[in-house]
Order: structure tokens, then C-alpha cells, then sequence
């Protein structure tokens, strides 16, 4: 697939809702998955509780075990009516892919999960899309309604695209500082490898002194690993560049620089107490955001 399909994207709403309906009959914890994905992050304390088989050691309340004498355990709440901001790398560079599908399409899914969970959670969800889109910068003021998620995504989903020079992270996201909310989360989704860690660093500071806020880096395999197939042309935009696969000394640099950036911008996201997650084209963005087990977010 290589431009988004709004169709699926609204079918993954559904998806959604099955799976925490499937979820409920299998978990006695009363944190849902979207409270997990954002422990630290977005839940705060509720009540205690008697404890259950099943339920994690980890929250139990010693104190008030002490006192009754029975295992008792602290439960947790989402927190709700909060403004959430997911921001979309929509340049031409995300439209790339070797495996699964486009850098663009999988940004377009995993935001389309994230809006609906958001509204699930009773979340006001806007955010803001940069790239080749009208005017390269595009903002939307969030809603407890589907309507700038439903937005949001028809854009993603429009063939007849705009065409600029890239339009970096940093400037997108100081943009976004000038009008989000205090207080909002904001999910910011994009290859990232187009952009200097040093303005990354200022940009997301920035932000972080006010929201809280989450990486999600998506990756195609050949990102890292350039497999040996002969001569290639990779084309962005109206440049071209030619590349010897057979060359093995090339194809380890390739690989060498690619594990600098990540390196660098898992060191920026542990600096700035900032979580990320790494996403790829052929992973099943559903399955990764919110099935219990395949969460790896770090620096939570």
C-alpha cells in the first residue's frame, strides 16, 4: 500500500474496541491497556483495593496490608478530559518502505489508533500534520468529537499531495509550542532521521517543560540493513543517488550510521525523560501499541 486508505483507518477503530472487549474477560486488573501504555505518564491514584490472584505485586499498598493484615492492592485510574496531540511527519521522505508498507501509511495507522483510543479514554485528541500538506504546517484544535481526528486523516489519506521542501520536526514542533495546552500529551510520529539532534533537543525541551511527551520513531528494515542486490537508485524527491549493494564495506557504514542516530536519539529521549517506542513498516501497529507484553516504551 502506498498512500494510506481512510477506510482502514476507520475500521481500526472497531479493531480496537474488540480487542479491549476480548482483553476484559482474560485481565482482573483494573488498569485498562491504555492506562499501561501511559503508566507514569497519564494515570493517577484511585483506591485500594483487596488484592485478587493475578493482580501485580508491584502495587501493592504495605501499609494498609500491615494494618488488616490482608494483601491489599492500589488501583489506578486514566486520567481523563485532557487535550491529546498527535503529530504526524507527513514529508516526503516517510513515503518509503521495502517491508509491510510505507513509513506514511504505518504513521497514518498508528495515529488513527492512538485518536481512537484517546476518545475512548474520553480525551480531547487535535494535533498537527507537517510536510507536504497545504501550507507544509497544518493545526488541529482538539475535540472530544471524531471531527479533527477524522481531519486529520483524510489528509493523510489525499493522493494529490502538495509538494514542498521537508519541513523539519523542530519547526513543526515549535509551532505546536506556541499554541498546546499546558498539561496535554502529544505523540509525535516520524522517521526522525532527517532532523539534528541538537534542534530536536531544543524543540522537544521546550515542549517537555509544559506537556508530556512521547516518541514513536518508525523504521523500515532496509533502513539498517541494506541487503547485497546490485546497483539501486533511491530517489527523494527530484534527488538521486546511486548505491553499489555489492560494496560490503559501504553497506556496513550504512549500517553504522544508522545505529549512531538511533543511539543519539535514544540518548536524547533518556536525557529529557522523554519515552519513545520503535516502530517498523512490517509490525502490526495494533498489536505493538497495545497488546500487553509487546510494550517497550523506554525511560518511563
Amino acid at each position: 500500500m502506498l498512500i494510506p486508505d481512510l477506510k482502514e483507518l476507520i475500521q481500526l477503530r472497531a479493531a480496537l474496541s474488540n480487542q479491549k472487549l476480548h482483553r476484559a474477560h482474560t485481565s482482573n486488573s483494573t488498569q485498562g491497556d491504555y492506562t499501561s501504555l501511559f503508566q507514569g505518564l497519564g494515570v493517577e491514584f484511585e483506591t485500594v483495593r483487596p488484592y485478587v490472584i493475578g493482580d501485580d505485586v508491584r502495587y501493592i499498598d504495605w501499609r494498609v496490608t500491615a494494618r488488616s493484615g490482608k494483601a491489599h492492592v492500589k488501583t489506578f485510574r486514566a486520567e481523563s478530559d485532557r487535550n491529546v496531540f498527535i503529530v504526524v511527519d507527513a514529508n516526503a521522505y516517510m513515503r518509503f518502505g521495502t517491508r509491510g508498507t510505507f513509513k506514511s501509511v504505518q504513521a497514518a495507522r498508528v495515529a488513527a489508533l492512538l485518536c481512537w483510543k484517546s476518545l475512548q479514554q474520553q480525551d480531547r485528541v487535535g494535533g498537527l500534520l507537517f510536510g507536504d500538506i497545504s501550507k507544509g504546517i497544518q493545526f488541529f484544535a482538539p475535540t472530544k468529537t471524531d471531527s479533527a481526528s477524522l481531519q486529520m486523516l483524510r489528509i493523510l489519506c489525499n493522493k494529490d499531495l502538495d509538494q514542498h521542501d521537508p519541513v523539519t520536526i523542530s519547526t513543526a514542533l515549535d509551532h505546536l509550542a506556541q499554541v498546546v495546552t499546558p498539561q496535554s500529551l502529544i505523540f509525535i510520529i516520524s522517521d526522525f532521521s532527517m532532523q539534528p539532534i541538537a534542534e530536536l533537543e531544543k524543540s522537544l525541551i521546550k515542549l517537555r517543560k509544559r506537556c508530556k511527551t512521547l516518541l514513536l520513531p518508525i523504521n523500515d528494515p532496509s533502513d539498517y540493513d541494506i541487503p547485497d542486490i546490485g546497483s539501486i537508485v533511491l530517489a527523494n524527491g527530484g534527488e538521486k543517488v546511486q548505491i553499489d549493494t555489492h560494496n560490503t564495506a559501504a553497506r556496513i557504514a550504512y549500517r553504522n550510521l544508522w545505529q549512531q542516530y538511533q543511539n543519539n536519539l535514544t540518548s536524547l529521549a533518556k536525557k529529557i525523560s522523554c519515552p519513545i517506542l520503535w516502530l517498523e513498516t512490517a509490525m502490526d501497529p495494533l498489536k505493538t501499541l497495545f497488546t500487553a507484553g509487546s510494550l517497550k516504551w523506554q525511560n518511563q
